[in-house]
């Protein structure tokens, strides 16, 4: 879905940020959350520890993963945490009052 940004007049898709939204992140993190509850005995001086650290990880990384999926919540121009919807009431008056058009639906 498109999005308008209300501080540059972007018109397009959202971008996800640094840690968020990012599959190679998410799956570094289920990993990491592996080997906390395999070697996790050791380092954390308890099992049950370590499966409670695990369990936190494991869904910090699966949160990810499927944020990853989802439109950004970042405008591609500038950054910020600006995204309305285009087909919004407030984006439709900001569109009409700027005079600004519409990409197509793939973003370009």
């Amino acid at each position: 879905m498109l999005k308008l940004c209300t501080k540059c007049d972007f018109i397009g898709k959202g971008k996800h940020g640094l840690m968020s939204g990012n599959v190679y992140v998410g799956a570094l993190e289920v990993i990491l959350a592996v080997l906390i509850v395999v070697k996790g005995g050791e380092l954390l001086q308890s099992y049950i520890y370590a499966i409670v650290v695990g369990v936190i990880v494991a869904f910090a990384g699966i949160v990810n993963i499927l944020d990853s999926f989802s439109d950004g919540h970042l405008c591609a121009n500038c950054g910020r945490d600006n995204l309305i919807p285009v087909d919004s009431l407030r984006a439709e008056e900001i569109i009409r009052e700027k005079n600004l058009t519409l990409p197509d639906e793939s973003g370009n």
